[in-house]
């Protein structure tokens, strides 16, 4: 049991005891095969590693290859989402202006008409031409001040000041 728990560097005398006894199965039978088995297993093994090594490295360019294809097949659908938002707002928009020239809206309001059809841009169209008429004051061209000119002279302030005048 001492000799158990005594630790040695490596490369000391264990070491080289290790290396004369085999400790596991295998090791044993790689001792009973003799010189052309041990070469033949070498090879084997190597042949082994050799393989593994190309298989990770075709695993690897399978990925790149399936990587590169999902990666250009999600740029293909972002770009058809994105043209069918564009068609779609077009769409919009020209259903805005087309219920907005048949209701005699001026253009600059044809962006506020609301709806997803053209009934409910046109029910919009006439809400908003409803709120503008009450609004909207007829010009007149008759030129001049509709308001008497304001006294000049200090007894006509005082008069309309006081309230006579």
């Amino acid at each position: 049991m001492a000799d158990e728990n005594t630790s040695t560097p490596e490369g000391s005398e264990g070491a080289a005891t290790a290396a004369e006894k085999p400790d596991t199965p295998r090791e044993q039978s790689e001792e009973s095969l003799g010189d052309a088995g041990k070469k033949a297993l070498q090879e084997e093994r190597r042949k082994a590693r050799a393989a593994e090594k190309r298989l990770a490295e075709m695993e690897s360019r399978l990925k790149e290859f399936e990587d590169r294809d999902k990666t250009e097949a999600q740029k293909l659908a972002e770009a058809r989402t994105a043209a069918e938002q564009r068609a779609s707002q077009a769409e919009q928009e020209l259903m805005r202006y087309r219920v907005a020239a048949e209701k005699k809206l001026p253009a600059e309001l044809a962006a506020r008409l609301r709806g997803s059809t053209p009934e409910e841009m046109a029910e919009d169209a006439d809400s908003l031409l409803e709120l503008i008429g009450s609004q909207q004051r007829t010009p007149s061209y008759d030129g001049g001040v509709r308001t008497t000119a304001r006294p000049t002279d200090m007894n006509s302030l005082i008069r309309q000041a006081a309230g006579r005048g």
